[in-house]
């Protein structure tokens, strides 16, 4: 019996064994089915993740690579900006240049004239001046000749001579008051004769000093002189002066992130250097560099000295035009708040109203007259 056992168990024992090795593979498979599981999960999420990636790369670059491009234009095109702004400040400066050099030049040629014109005014007075010592002298010959001659023809010699004054003073020196003073006096020594023979003589001189008060006479000293300080003041004349303050945008940090904020950057400097947007301010409000104010100080000078040569040419329309065109400048480019500048606007204003044109009188009768009269006398032997 006891062998029967024992060969009972030995038949188990293989049974026992494969059932335990059955059991074995069974926990093996068990243990293996949840790894399997995660490792294919892992791949399948790398191979989305990889396609996700490249699907963003191949959409992404294309936007990168327009944005480089872009920003690589807007530098160039702000480089190409900034060059022809720094061309057009250099041409506009040898412009500037070119205008100071030909005002210089203008006015050094118009004070020339003006040195030339006073010097042929001194000439014409010294010339007259020496006409009138030779004619005294020649009259003070006649009086030495005429010694015994009776008093009447000594005030008809007087006369003559004052009527020959009078005419010169009229027609060389366009001296009306003084010439109307000659004349006064002419009459006066006639009527001292008593004469009835003279009222001709004596109504011609009445009617050459009323033809000479309706003339006006301009003391073109007065104004020259007027128009010199003027000259002067334009140095110190205070001038219209609007500073314009230009809003700045503060540079984005350059990052992917950030490239729309970046391009918009670079595009509003782009447009800002072309066109500069400011507040609307009074038209003759400016921004004036120093060689700017120069000249416009040297222009409005040029204009009064211009004023100043019509002035003693006698040119009414050069010297009104310039008198203009100087209160047009005062007026638009310099403040009209300072004192100096409104007292340089009125004395413009009173010289506008000056009439400079020479006036043309008529004929003198008297002196006519009387030597028509001394004629007669001699050929009638009194």
């Amino acid at each position: 019996m006891s062998e029967t056992v024992v060969r009972a168990t030995e038949a188990d024992e293989p049974l026992k064994k494969l059932k335990q090795k059955m059991d074995n593979e069974q926990q093996q498979a068990s243990t293996k089915k949840p790894s399997q599981a995660l490792a294919i999960f892992n791949l399948l999420l790398i191979i989305v993740l990889t396609v996700a990636i490249a699907a963003a790369a191949y959409w992404l670059w294309p936007q990168w690579q327009n944005m480089q491009q872009q920003s690589a234009d807007t530098q160039q095109l702000q480089q190409r900006i900034s060059a022809q702004a720094q061309q057009q400040q250099n041409t506009e400066q040898q412009i500037l240049n070119t205008l100071s050099q030909n005002q210089n030049a203008q006015t050094r040629q118009l004070e020339q004239q003006l040195t030339v014109v006073e010097r042929q005014l001194n000439l014409a007075q010294q010339q007259v001046a020496t006409e009138l010592q030779v004619q005294i002298q020649a009259l003070r010959q006649q009086v030495q000749t005429k010694d015994s001659a009776p008093p009447r023809h000594w005030l008809l010699a007087e006369t003559e001579y004052l009527l020959q004054l009078a005419a010169k003073k009229v027609w060389l020196e366009y001296d009306f008051a003084t010439a109307i003073a000659l004349l006064n006096t002419a009459q006066e020594k006639l009527i001292k004769l008593e004469d009835p023979s003279l009222v001709l003589v004596r109504q011609a001189i009445t009617e050459d000093i009323e033809q000479l008060s309706q003339l006006s006479s301009l003391d073109l000293t007065q104004v020259h002189l007027q128009l010199q300080q003027a000259r002067k003041s334009t140095l110190t004349l205070p001038l219209k002066q609007q500073q314009t303050e230009i809003n700045t945008v503060t540079k984005p940090e350059v990052t992917l992130k950030q490239w729309r904020q970046t391009l918009d950057y670079y595009w509003q400097q782009t447009w800002r250097n072309l066109f500069i947007v400011r507040s609307a301010v009074p038209e003759d409000y400016f921004s004036l560099t120093n060689e700017q104010q120069l000249m416009l100080r040297t222009s409005l000078s040029q204009q009064l000295l211009l004023a100043q040569l019509a002035a003693l040419e006698h040119n009414n329309a050069v010297y009104s035009e310039a008198i203009q065109q100087a209160d047009n400048q005062l007026q638009r480019y310099f403040d009209p708040a300072a004192i100096a500048v409104q007292q340089l606007q009125q004395q413009l204003q009173q010289l506008l109203k000056l009439d400079v044109s020479r006036a043309q009188p008529k004929a003198l009768r008297s002196l006519g007259q009387m030597q028509q009269y001394q004629q007669q006398l001699e050929e009638s032997g009194l």
